[in-house]
């Protein structure tokens, strides 16, 4: 049947009046149910918590702003400049320990006591990163304990810093006897075993390795303190842990990689599935978008939520060359942005569309709360009843989560971990407020795909049981409410309780009821591990924002229930014409979003150049164009120029030229080189656009003090330089296929040199091509005569001539092609910038008006 739009009728009615009411009535047990499930749920975490105690940050007494005031002013003892640095609080666990230790909890649990081992398991890494130099190395680091001890101090300096040059001799006195008057945290009683001295140009840094014994039964692993030394300054120490045979520590990144893929195979398999089902029912009229734009933006503002209060710890070993931590961060965040948060919500919008259209059919009934909400009709017992009944089940989601990893660590196949939850808690600037955003997003997103458009699509084949099973595969594998447990594979292996326990509870409650278990359970999950092992502060904090949301649910889901009031659906169908009336409204609004759209990817206005103006022109022959031209200023004083012709016009050629914008975007801020510009470019259009689709284009790089142009074309038509001194017309040749061609010569740089009174033109073929009544074109003779006639002009009035005299010869018929011209006059001559100031005046000149 065909979905219509939806009204929502809220009627007053007696709670025995409704379906669900008599049907409690005629089933005690159904009322029972969500009290017996939150029982059972509660008895087994209480079972089930006991098996992951052993990898959370036991005795853990202090907070990540604790730790940053304690290692703020160990650094400041140290010299390190902590108001000039840019400063990220990571929490650090030895992955040497933890590997020996990770398959024997009672040992782990026996470590944490030990003078030598506990202190070195997991502490507070406080980073101090330079501002505006390079991420790496960085101003230094202090690790912090549980209990707000300083484990670790060291300072780094840069490899051009000057120093002294000491002999090993020189400096050991001055090791030992920092080690004789300091009680180490984790290093007691150490003796010296050798030293590492590093030759620098300017100074000689220096290692100094001292043993520390250790009773512990660690296996192959053993302990070292290091001391550090800048030239003869003493600069620090911290705790190192090594094999004992000289063997290396294998992190496992293939696993993870692995991992990786398998959840973002699983993210754009569903994007792509599901954008085929869409595609073809929204033109059928099928389904609407209204509601699942609020999901869209609900789900987007989360995960930008969680981005931002994570990305900096995120990009903590992330490093772009020369580009220092604050942008390192930023990067980092565009690229989860682009890659994940983005895919995302596109997801669950479909997810949404598609999914309700299913469920309406014969599971209308367990949309009806999560709609009322949606639509901003929230206080009705339709809502609080499901709101309830959510709460109540959500420890049973949590055992469930919980459930599969127990049992991997029963049998050997898995170990207890820190888990993702208690990471994001401890090593992420939102720390609690993170996992709130992230349980949020979490929930969400398994509740409108996993469960309302997996489950409704195999109802409507009366296969719900293999649509249980799927929604399973598809949480687990994307390790939604994943277990605290290490091993990527098992890690997405078991990760499918919280779903099967979801589904169960959509199928006897509805889809908000599911979706308020998985956020609770997934804050019980991320929060009741970490609770059991702190103390002090951070448990009292974790508490809160456990019981906090849960306190509201309750306390919302009272009166609304008192209300007495139930959420029904009816269908109001839509005459034939209206349909249509609906669908050429669609189709005006889509076409005049695109047309802002193009609009905001070309200049406002043109820019200002040191010594030259700049004219410039755009018609598009339709309502989407497919030429493009930019001025780009690139950070190291160029300006960019940019010039696109897309094969073609419309729809398809503007997406064309706005993907190739992207692409340019994100190369120039890479390499902006013209030559290297165009070869990513080509690649771009090559794997992005549709096939036979191809883009001529011009890139250079102008220099604004010394007018000096590095260029390179593909396939576009030569610009023209008007030489004043001369008077002639020299075409700028730099031959070479058009994008989107796969057998080509590789791509020529070459370069030009204006002069005082030159003039450089930049066109597209439409202007050329143009035609008059007979079908003649304008063409290049008569194109090259206006240039040489308007050629002292001015900017602005060599382009007025050149579109008067084509408009003149086309009698001002509409153009058949995109019609592009831009036109930069040299008033001054080119010069060397002999002063730094010259080239800030030269920058500040590019900025547009």
């Amino acid at each position: 049947m065909d979905d219509e739009p939806v009204t929502i009728l809220i009627q007053d009615q007696p709670a025995t009046a409704n379906r669900a009411g008599s049907n409690d009535n005629r089933h005690p047990m159904k009322r029972f149910a969500p009290w017996l499930a939150f029982l059972v749920g509660v008895i087994l975490l209480a079972v089930l918590l006991p098996f992951f105690d052993s990898a959370q940050p036991q005795g853990l007494k202090v907070t990540r702003n604790d730790a940053r005031r304690i290692a703020d002013a160990e650094a400041r003892r140290m010299g390190i400049e902590v108001e000039k640095a840019w400063t990220l609080v990571t929490w650090e666990e030895s992955p040497l320990i933890e590997k020996e230790l990770q398959n024997d909890r009672a040992r782990r649990l026996r470590a944490l006591g030990d003078p030598v081992v506990g202190p070195r398991l997991s502490y507070y890494r406080v980073t101090y990163f330079r501002k505006g130099l390079e991420k790496f190395p960085p101003y230094g680091q202090i690790l912090v304990g549980k209990e707000g001890n300083v484990v670790g101090a060291r300072r780094t300096a840069r490899a051009e810093s000057p120093g002294a040059k000491p002999s090993v001799e020189q400096i050991k006195p001055i090791a030992d006897q920092f080690l004789a008057s300091h009680a180490l945290a984790g290093s007691p009683a150490p003796t010296y075993e050798s030293a590492r001295p590093t030759q620098l140009n300017s100074r000689v840094d220096t290692t100094l390795r001292y043993r520390v014994p250790s009773k512990f039964p660690s296996g192959n692993v053993v302990y070292y303190v290091y001391l550090y030394f800048v030239g003869d300054k003493f600069a620090g120490w911290e705790p190192i842990e090594e094999y004992s045979d000289g063997s290396h520590f294998r992190f496992g990144s293939g696993e993870a990689i692995a991992g990786t893929f398998i959840q973002y195979g699983v993210l754009f398999t569903l994007l792509l599935v599901l954008l085929i089902i869409f595609l073809r029912m929204y033109h059928a009229g099928e389904v609407g978008v209204g509601t699942a734009v609020f999901l869209f933006a609900v789900t987007l503002f989360l995960m930008l939520a969680t981005n931002i209060l994570s990305m900096a710890e995120n990009s903590f070993n992330v490093g772009f060359g020369g580009v220092d931590a604050r942008s390192t961060a930023l990067a980092e965040a565009g690229f989860v942005l682009l890659f994940y948060n983005i895919p995302m919500t596109v997801l669950v919008f479909l997810g949404w569309s598609v999914g309700e259209s299913f469920a309406r059919e014969r599971w209308s009934e367990r949309l009806a709360s999560f709609d009322a909400i949606l639509r901003r009709e929230p206080l009705n017992a339709t809502v609080g009843d499901s709101l309830l009944k959510g709460l109540l089940a959500s420890p049973a989601v949590a055992a469930a989560a919980l459930l599969p990893g127990a049992i991997g660590i029963m049998l050997g196949f898995a170990h207890s971990n820190l888990g993702p939850y208690s990471q994001l808690v401890l090593s992420t600037s939102g720390g609690l407020i993170t996992l709130l955003a992230e349980a949020a997003v979490e929930s969400l997103s398994l509740s409108v795909v996993a469960i309302l458009f997996i489950l409704a699509f195999f109802n409507r084949r009366r296969i719900v049981w293999a649509g249980v099973l799927v929604a399973a595969t598809v949480g687990s594998m994307s390790a939604i409410a994943q277990p605290p447990i290490g091993g990527t594979f098992a890690q997405i292996g078991l990760s499918f309780g919280a779903t099967l326990a979801a589904c169960a509870v959509f199928l006897t409650v509805d889809l908000l009821g599911a979706t308020v278990a998985v956020f609770c359970g997934i804050l019980l999950v991320g929060i009741l591990p970490y609770v059991r092992a702190t103390s002090g502060v951070p448990q009292l904090h974790a508490m809160i924002v456990l019981f906090a949301p849960m306190a509201a649910i309750l306390a919302y889901s009272i009166p609304a229930i008192l209300t007495r009031r139930h959420v029904h659906y009816e269908y109001d169908d839509l005459a034939p014409h209206v349909r249509r009336i609906i669908e050429r409204e669609r189709v005006k609004a889509e076409i005049d979003a695109a047309n802002r759209i193009q609009a905001a990817l070309l200049p406002s206005s043109d820019p200002q150049i040191h010594g030259a103006t700049v004219a410039s022109s755009y018609r598009s022959a339709t309502e989407i164009g497919g030429d493009y031209f930019d001025f780009l200023p690139l950070d190291n004083g160029d300006i960019g120029l940019a010039f696109g012709d897309v094969a073609g016009h419309g729809l398809t050629s503007g997406i064309v030229m706005a993907m190739a914008k992207s692409a340019l975007l994100v190369q120039v801020g890479h390499d902006s080189s013209p030559r290297r510009v165009m070869e990513v470019l080509n690649e771009t259009v090559i794997k992005t656009a549709p096939r036979r689709m191809m883009m001529t284009f011009f890139f250079g790089l102008l220099d604004p003090i010394s007018h000096r142009l590095r260029f390179s074309s593909a396939g576009h038509l030569d610009p023209y330089v008007f030489r004043a001194k001369l008077g002639i017309l020299e075409p700028l040749s730099a031959w070479g296929f058009p994008l989107g061609v796969r057998r080509r010569d590789p791509f020529r740089e070459l370069d030009v040199t204006f002069e005082a009174g030159d003039r450089l033109i930049l066109y597209s073929d439409g202007l050329i091509e143009a035609v008059d009544d007979d079908g003649e074109p304008f063409g290049f003779s008569r194109f090259e005569r206006v240039l040489l006639k308007s050629g002292e002009l001015s900017a602005e009035e060599i382009k007025k001539s050149v579109l008067d005299s084509v408009k003149r010869f086309t009698h001002n018929r509409p153009p058949a092609d995109d019609q592009t011209l831009v036109v930069i006059s040299f008033e001054e001559g080119a010069s060397a910038p002999f002063f730094e100031t010259e080239t800030e005046i030269a920058r500040e000149a590019m900025l547009p008006n």
